[in-house]
């Protein structure tokens, strides 16, 4: 399926779950669109040396390269839906991987293989279009961040997201108010949000100005 002829609807699939020959191709595609939203997640997670932090959702694995680049000194773990996306990011971080700063995982975060209080901060960004019962994930992220441990959503607004033609194809969508009554119904205390409007993205002739959102809550 190859991006530039797919319909809306195909692609749609293909961003919750990239599989097939042409995941890599959508995977590269989806982190150079995701990259203001990565830098502003990174930026609002305000990371110190040695904590211990969880990606969920890391596509191609391109953002733990900006992560090490900015934050050498930190046990980074990722885990992944799609096989195809734990594959390509182990290629992609292999010094990473080797030298055991980074460990990746292939499941769903419904269901995380770690332990309890295992992480001071969970992140993610563009994933919690695709969680069909939120309250199942943010279950399992309480759980394995520590006590006053910290999770970041780095999302669109829903706004802006309805400018894209696939997002009317298995996504939900949220504002920043949205998001943060479903974040306090699930043990979590809302922080803050970090918002800035993205550079124009530019797809198949189309300029698209988003807005994009981190919005930080702490364990209850």
């Amino acid at each position: 399926m190859d991006p530039k002829t797919a319909h809306p609807e195909d692609i749609a699939k293909m961003l919750r779950k990239p599989s097939g020959p042409f995941a890599k191709q959508f995977a590269e595609l989806m982190h150079k669109g995701n990259i203001f939203l990565i830098d502003l997640t990174y930026e609002t997670m305000d990371l110190k040396k040695d904590e211990s932090i969880l990606e969920i959702g890391f596509a191609s694995g391109r953002s733990f390269e900006i992560l090490f680049s900015n934050m050498n000194d930190i046990k980074a773990t990722g885990i992944d839906y799609s096989e195809e996306m734990v594959s390509q990011a182990r290629e992609i971080n292999q010094d990473a991987v080797n030298s055991g700063k980074l460990n990746l995982y292939h499941g769903s975060s419904d269901n995380l293989p770690f332990g309890d209080n295992s992480f001071d901060k969970v992140y993610c960004n563009n994933v919690i279009y695709f969680w069909d019962d939120p309250s199942r994930h943010l279950k399992e992220v309480h759980r394995v961040l520590k006590p006053g441990g910290l999770f970041y959503t780095g999302i669109r607004t829903k706004e802006t997201m309805l400018l894209m033609p696939t997002a009317q194809y298995g996504f939900t969508l949220y504002e920043e108010d949205d998001w943060v009554k479903i974040l306090e119904q699930n043990g979590f205390r809302f922080i803050l949000t970090n918002k800035k409007a993205d550079p124009p993205i530019e797809v198949e002739g189309h300029v698209f100005k988003m807005v994009s959102l981190c919005i930080a809550a702490e364990k209850a």
